[in-house]
């Protein structure tokens, strides 16, 4: 019996060690730069998770993200500190005393449709015939990002926030303000230190080519008539229609 439970321990601690609660949602912690929008491969071993950036898909249009000021915890700032251990690009500071605790910005993708749009866009034919041969990859679709105060209010203020990309694919926040004037913030200028993936829902579309239906997160299932597996998309000729 001692065996199962030191299994069970094992296994619980290595959940908690790389994994943490962001708005009560789970966030895979990470040490080191993750993009949002980025495709990857996760690669897992009990106690520590890292993601393998695989791809950058090519986006023509401004994509719209949720933003959330969410204030530290012990464990987020823990996690924080990590990452922001060898380049300190962020000074905060964290104890349970203070009434008022430092907050962080918590970015999601909003418009799954838009997105899905450019992943089948031409211009990323090639993205999306790799991704049909490699079912375990994901795209980064939500992180928690600790920037300056100055940044962090900026953020607060805007009234809208795209995620934008320039020629080089480089991937920017892309701020408006009340008086509908435009900043680009640079995530350069953040530290990552949690993100969440989501992966692809396959469908033949009516000229039997395989396209992306959806991005879903792991707790959801594909759409109906859709799979997570490129070749179960794939529709077999009914000869007696012919």
């Amino acid at each position: 019996m001692s065996k199962y439970i030191i299994v069970i321990f094992l296994c619980l601690l290595g959940v908690s060690c790389k994994t943490v609660s962001v708005n009560k949602q789970p966030q895979i912690l990470t040490e080191t730069s993750v993009e949002l929008g980025s495709i990857g491969l996760l690669n897992g071993t009990l106690i520590a998770h890292t993601y393998e950036s695989i791809a950058i898909p090519t986006f023509e249009k401004e994509l719209k993200l949720s933003v959330q000021s969410v204030s530290f915890s012990k464990q987020t700032f823990k996690a924080f500190a990590r990452a922001n251990e060898r380049t300190q690009k962020v000074a905060l500071n964290f104890s349970d005393s203070l009434k008022v605790k430092p907050t962080y910005a918590l970015l999601q993708f909003v418009d799954r449709v838009a997105i899905t749009d450019e992943l089948n866009n031409t211009k990323n034919t090639g993205v999306r015939s790799y991704l049909e041969h490699k079912k375990d990859a994901q795209m980064v679709t939500s992180i928690s990002v600790a920037f300056s105060e100055k940044q962090l209010n900026q953020l607060k203020k805007a009234t809208e926030v795209f995620l934008v990309q320039s020629p080089s694919k480089k991937f920017s926040l892309q701020l408006t303000n009340l008086n509908g004037e435009k900043q680009l913030l640079d995530f350069s200028d953040g530290v990552v230190f949690t993100y969440q993936t989501s992966s692809f829902c396959w469908k033949e579309n009516n000229r039997h080519k395989l396209v992306i239906a959806d991005i879903v997160s792991d707790s959801e299932g594909c759409p109906p008539n859709t799979h997570r597996k490129s070749e179960k998309a794939i529709q077999k000729n009914d000869l007696f229609k012919l």
